[in-house]
């Protein structure tokens, strides 16, 4: 019964009296029957049946008592029905991201500037952030805190940035495990979910190999992929260093031969990403109006939001049913004497 519940459900072991009174009422009115018929002849039958019916009234009136005294509540406001979407932001935080492909612009920095700009445009919604490189961790999950999520976003610095591989698959898993489990908030009602999206800002380069097949099950489970591009697909640019890593004479990242290793968006393989995954790839010189415009064609699923805790205390009711209770038995006993008396 999540429709009813007490404030002091302790005070109901008092209703364990209520068969002892009972038996003693039925016992008490035996004895009197008894005792008016041997020593009183011509009893009138409607003499017990009036002391039947204030037993009646007095022990229903106690009834009302103890359930007041419990302090039952019931009358939770009505469930507020909203629409939203369920979005999940997964930020590249590889070392290629330091690239820098444009007007000493680095990749992240690109990447936090659309991130920052899409949360402004997905207000009312529920988002989360995930970071991925060589492994995969949410940062956030779900939240309407547009503020907690920009302090994150800020926290991610050049400085921050140490993971070498990319494994874009891990990231698509993880994420999609993560949608599905937020989704089962309790304040949430089961029936109902919002519509779930993976959104990937990132440069493509992919050590995995998996990222595709990650995508199609992800679609399984009703998750929409959009594949953001971060960087030139034409121009492979070298991999600055970090500070304190770099020197003068190498301030770039070399393979084990010596070679500048060189970066460059793999736009091929996140349209087939955004492909496999019901979705879109954009690149991101184009801003969030395209993805904004791909989101805004979803339908936003309809969820319900539970009102636990909007009880309200309904124990006037049942004084008031025990006043009436004891008014109904005063007046049958007034009626009933002075009928006697006449």
């Amino acid at each position: 019964m999540n429709w009813l519940r007490f404030g002091n459900p302790e005070l109901l072991h008092l209703l364990w009296l209520v068969p002892p009174l009972i038996f003693l009422l039925l016992f008490g009115l035996r004895q009197k029957q008894r005792a008016l018929r041997q020593f009183h002849t011509g009893v009138d039958p409607g003499h017990l049946q009036r002391h039947k019916i204030q037993a009646g009234l007095l022990l229903l009136s106690y009834l009302f008592v103890v359930l007041a005294m419990a302090r039952p509540q019931w009358g939770a406001k009505s469930e507020a029905v909203a629409e939203r979407l369920d979005v999940m932001l997964a930020l590249d935080v590889s070392t290629s991201m330091l690239a820098e492909d444009d007007k000493s612009v680095r990749r992240l920095a690109h990447a936090k500037e659309m991130m920052l700009s899409l949360l402004d445009a997905l207000e009312g919604d529920r988002i989360g952030l995930l970071y991925f490189a060589e492994s995969s961790f949410v940062v956030c999950p779900l939240t309407s805190d547009t503020g907690t999520l920009r302090e994150f976003l800020a926290a991610v610095t050049a400085d921050t940035l140490v993971h070498s591989g990319t494994r874009i698959g891990n990231a698509i898993e993880i994420a999609t495990e993560r949608l599905i489990s937020d989704q089962k908030d309790t304040g949430i009602a089961s029936d109902f979910g919002g519509q779930k999206v993976l959104i990937l800002f990132t440069d493509g380069e992919d050590h995995g190999g998996d990222a595709v097949a990650a995508a199609k099950a992800a679609t399984g489970e009703g998750v929409y992929i959009y594949c953001i591009g971060i960087g030139d697909p034409i121009r492979a640019v070298p991999i600055p260093l970090q500070s304190g890593v770099a020197t003068e004479a190498t301030p770039y990242k070399r393979d084990t031969s010596g070679q500048l290793v060189l970066t460059a968006l793999d736009e091929t393989h996140l349209q087939e990403i955004a492909k496999e995954g019901n979705g879109n790839y954009h690149h991101a010189t184009a801003g969030i109006t395209e993805l904004a415009t791909d989101l805004a064609r979803l339908e936003k699923q309809k969820f319900r939001i539970r009102a636990d805790g909007e009880y309200q205390d309904r124990f006037q009711l049942f004084v008031a049913g025990a006043l009436v209770l004891l008014i109904c038995e005063v007046l049958h006993f007034t009626l009933w004497s002075r009928r006697s008396q006449r």
